[in-house]
């Protein structure tokens, strides 16, 4: 059986201690995958098209027509 569980607000001490709880279980495998707020994953996305825009790299279209033709559509 495989459990997602998604809990907000944690801390090392909690992360600690439902690790020692999952050690009870030799054959349990315990992931632990750290996610950042939404607004921080779009602050990030948000600069990274900036520094796209500032360097140059970023492609953009006036119409829907010429991002098709780039595409091959």
């Amino acid at each position: 059986m495989v459990v997602s569980m998604t809990i907000q607000n944690a801390d090392d001490a909690l992360i600690t201690a439902l690790k020692s709880v999952c050690a009870l279980y030799p054959d349990v495998i315990v992931s632990i995958k750290e996610q950042n707020s939404p607004a921080d994953e779009l602050k990030a996305e948000r600069a990274a098209i900036m520094k796209a825009i500032d360097s140059g790299t970023l492609k953009t279209f006036a119409s829907m027509d010429e991002y098709e033709a780039a595409h091959g559509l």
